[in-house]
């Protein structure tokens, strides 16, 4: 017997195949942020004694580019961006009554050989311009974390190509998301 579009298999097919095809983007939501240039995402956590972020940014607004470097003005352009990351507690200046020093940064990213694998598509065309990401970690070590009330981001003069940064805050006063831009960078640490 032939099926034809108006047998009620079909019809149920059909419309879970629409609701489907309508909620898939809903779902790839949330597997993954999306690779937007002029936006970092920044996650904060703040402990007793410790507070740590994790920054993820388009390479490209950090950098100018999001491959591997081809010149050696590029590798010095790396480089550079590399230790001015490292040196986190001078883009991210933590309220001085949470008696803060910076314990460590590490830097990923696998497309400059950063933490990681090159990914397949960088691996197989190594000249191709894709969108590639940067992921900073730091953590600063505090005697008093949960009395700092702020945390001042400087990359937006640090990085010409960042126009906001999406920040999440979880600490013991509670949860909050902000949007910085450059005339407002400060973000509150304590709970609203």
């Amino acid at each position: 017997m032939p099926i034809t579009f108006s047998s009620p298999i079909c019809r149920v097919l059909a419309a879970c195949g629409l609701a489907l095809a309508l909620a898939a983007p809903a779902f790839a939501q949330h597997d993954h942020k999306a690779h937007a240039h002029g936006r970092i995402e920044l996650d904060v956590a703040v402990d007793a004694q410790r507070i740590s972020l994790r920054m993820e940014s388009p390479l490209h607004d950090l950098l100018g580019f999001e491959r591997a470097p081809r010149s050696v003005a590029e590798r010095g352009r790396v480089t550079a961006l590399i230790e001015r990351l490292r040196a986190a507690d001078k883009l991210f200046v933590v309220d001085a009554a949470g008696e803060c020093q910076l314990a460590d940064a590490t830097v990923e990213a696998p497309v400059l050989g950063l933490g990681g694998a090159a990914t397949a598509a960088s691996a197989a065309a190594p000249d191709a311009e894709a969108h590639a990401d940067l992921v900073l970690t730091a953590n600063f070590d505090c005697r008093k974390a949960a009395a700092a009330q702020h945390l001042d981001v400087r990359l937006f003069d640090a990085f010409p190509g960042v126009r906001t940064v999406a920040a999440q805050v979880a600490g013991p006063k509670g949860q909050g998301l902000t949007l910085l831009r450059k005339a407002a960078a400060r973000l509150p640490l304590a709970g609203k």
